[in-house]
């Protein structure tokens, strides 16, 4: 995998058991050889969420709870390579 920005998408649910799909941009750093390669959070965004649910905004900003869940947990098996080319 080359150095960059990846993207991918988590899922959360509520108290309520309403889902959230947040979509999550990850930069990926080679390390050393002799040490692991390194995953850094750069952002997230509710793609899609159910009527009703609750604004988390505030919970996506590094930091929030939401932010640190999602960075423990890593990139998910769908990542993909950032393509900002319009």
């Amino acid at each position: 995998m080359k150095e960059g920005h990846y993207s991918c998408t988590h899922f959360l649910w509520d108290s309520e058991d309403r889902q959230y799909d947040i979509y999550a941009v990850w930069n990926f750093e080679k390390n050393y050889p002799d040490m692991p390669d390194y995953w850094h959070l750069i952002s997230l965004d509710v793609m899609a969420q159910e009527p009703g649910a609750e604004n988390i905004d505030l919970s996506l900003k590094e930091g929030g709870s939401i932010w640190q869940s999602i960075e423990d947990e890593g990139p998910t098996d769908d990542i993909q390579e950032v393509d900002y080319v319009s």
